[in-house]
């Protein structure tokens, strides 16, 4: 016989700093759906260049769609990769807005570049700290 514990999976176990960021990242997701066609349209900086078009949507739908999809079923289901996959795709974001402070930050201003890379980093830390929930 096995003894292998089996994890409750759902809202109810989930920490309660997660759950915050559970609706951030719903919230999130939604805006990003919303705004698509405004970043197809006027574009988005990446890495030092500004991308419209199709790979603006792309971005858009890969980062700011998919990814947090992904990750919001790893912490609904408590899988093992879950913050490793958090932690490449917010690092992505942050890198992304350390490149755009100095490539863009008069084209921008500097609030939209600083506080979404704040934000970031705040998300980074909590799953951080949670990290434990999803060891199995």
């Amino acid at each position: 016989m096995s003894t292998k514990t089996v994890l409750e999976q759902g809202w109810k176990p989930i920490p309660v700093s997660l759950k915050i960021l559970f609706g951030v990242f719903i919230f999130w997701v939604f805006g990003s759906i919303m705004g698509i066609s405004m970043r197809y349209e006027s574009g988005l900086p990446f890495f030092g260049i500004y991308v419209y078009g199709v790979i603006a949507g792309l971005v858009v739908v890969l980062l700011d769609i998919a990814a947090p999809l992904t990750f919001l079923f790893g912490l609904w289901t408590r899988k093992s990769w879950a913050p490793a996959f958090a932690f490449t795709y917010i690092s992505i974001f942050i890198l992304n807005g350390v490149v755009a402070f100095f490539i863009f930050r008069e084209q921008l201003g500097l609030i939209q570049i600083i506080i979404p890379t704040i934000l970031n980093m705040v998300f980074l830390g909590v799953i951080y700290g949670s990290r434990n929930y999803f060891k199995q």
